[in-house]
């Protein structure tokens, strides 16, 4: 007699990493690319920079820390579990306050103490959708696919309901969050693949910084970093350049990074096994600098399109630079601290890049643009234009790579 399979596969199935990336990237994509429009409608708009603010500093301090329980002590999936329903409910208190009004500060500290917690989502969902493929390069794009999917169709949701201003898209992203602690509870079983921590350094997890005694792996992790000076631009200043230009459906319009971003990921794995990790790398730092190009065109024309154009090409400058960058390093790092090898990226890119851009871009905006005239857009697009042109250069010339006709399946 044949079995029939049941409708709803079992716990440890892979099938639950795609809701799973596709919850997590909904739960952010429904206030992310609105906030900083939402605060300026409430009033709020001079807390935007510390808002933003809060998230690197969270990534700086958490991510090691709860990655390197995932090596040596907890499960990786429980601990993602665990973490992310107790970011929802962070979550619903910032965004009970931020829809009250009155107290901007005791939002902040609320949303940082939610971005605290959910800070090693990321790093700890990658680790185990790497460790649960039998081929990462060829596998790792097709699921990461649905955190595409999620985030893209959070912003349709949120313009579908008029709600790019509206502080009510916290609860959107609250129900996300309890729909993705769930999901990751079914995660394929992920144990600790390193020993106990023997010492403060492995408690903290600093033992991944010795992953800059190899010279290509530090370089990929300088350029991320310097990359991601430039790029906390793209959401703290694209919706309000949008918006002045007279866009209204913000949310959606920031979708398009979305669309390119989720045909790029398809074509990861294909792209992984025929051109060099660094010919990859190069494209995605090269489509970086020509986005914020267009930006300044886009600024001193008027022009949406130019700027569409540009919002367009910040998937493929994600994809293949931080997703390809994943595989890069679950390819080479051994698997005691591999999951704090994620966690140093995002430390080093949501992080310590992450906090230095905020602060730097905010303060150069702050500087170069007229909100009320709009004038000087395209001298602030020129300067970023000009940052992300030399992360370019500085890694094509540091990175030394394998022989150019080796492939990433040869990193090991």
């Amino acid at each position: 007699m044949t079995r029939v399979s049941p409708l709803i596969p079992k716990k440890g199935e892979r099938f639950w990493l795609c809701p799973a990336f596709f919850l997590l990237a909904a739960a952010l994509g429904f206030w992310v690319p609105v906030l900083a429009n939402v605060l300026n409608a409430q009033g709020w708009g001079s807390y935007v920079t510390l808002t933003f603010m809060v998230l690197p500093l969270s990534a700086i301090i958490s991510p090691l820390i709860f990655s390197a329980r995932a090596d040596q002590v907890i499960a990786a999936e429980k601990l993602l579990a665990i973490i992310v329903a107790a970011g929802a409910i962070l979550a619903g208190v910032a965004f009970v306050l931020l829809e009250q009004g009155k107290e901007p500060l005791l939002f902040i500290l609320f949303f940082g103490l939610n971005s605290l917690v959910m800070a090693p989502a990321w790093p700890l969902l990658t680790t185990i959708t790497l460790s649960s493929t039998d081929h990462p390069e060829r596998d790792f794009g097709k699921i990461r696919v649905w955190g595409s999917l999620g985030w893209m169709g959070a912003g349709w949701l949120v313009s579908l309901l008029s709600m790019d201003l509206s502080a009510s898209v916290g609860w959107l992203s609250v129900g996300a969050s309890i729909l993705a602690a769930a999901c990751c509870f079914l995660l394929p079983h992920c144990p600790p693949q390193g020993g106990p921590p023997k010492n403060a350094l492995d408690v903290l997890g600093l033992r991944a910084f010795r992953l800059f005694k190899q010279r290509d792996t530090a370089i990929f992790f300088g350029t991320a970093f310097l990359f991601s000076i430039p790029l906390s631009a793209y959401f703290m200043h694209t919706p309000q350049q949008l918006r002045f230009l007279g866009c209204e459906q913000i949310a959606a319009v920031m979708t398009v990074g979305q669309l390119t971003e989720v045909v790029a990921m398809l074509l990861m794995g294909w792209l992984l096994r025929r051109w060099t990790i660094k010919s990859i790398f190069v494209l995605a730092l090269g489509c970086g600098t020509l986005r914020y190009l267009l930006y300044a065109v886009g600024a001193s024309d008027d022009s949406i399109a130019s700027v569409l154009l540009g919002v367009a090409l910040h998937g493929i400058c994600w994809t293949y630079f931080f997703e390809a960058g994943k595989v890069f390093l679950a390819r080479r790092i051994e698997r005691g601290i591999r999951t704090q090898s994620q966690a140093l990226l995002a430390l080093l890119t949501s992080g310590i890049g992450g906090l230095a851009g905020t602060a730097l871009v905010g303060w150069a905006h702050g500087f170069l643009v007229n909100e009320t005239t709009g004038a000087g857009w395209d001298h602030y697009w020129w300067l970023l234009t000009a940052v992300c042109g030399f992360c370019v250069i500085g890694f094509m010339i540091g990175y030394r790579g394998a022989h150019p006709s080796a492939k990433i399946t040869e990193f090991g």
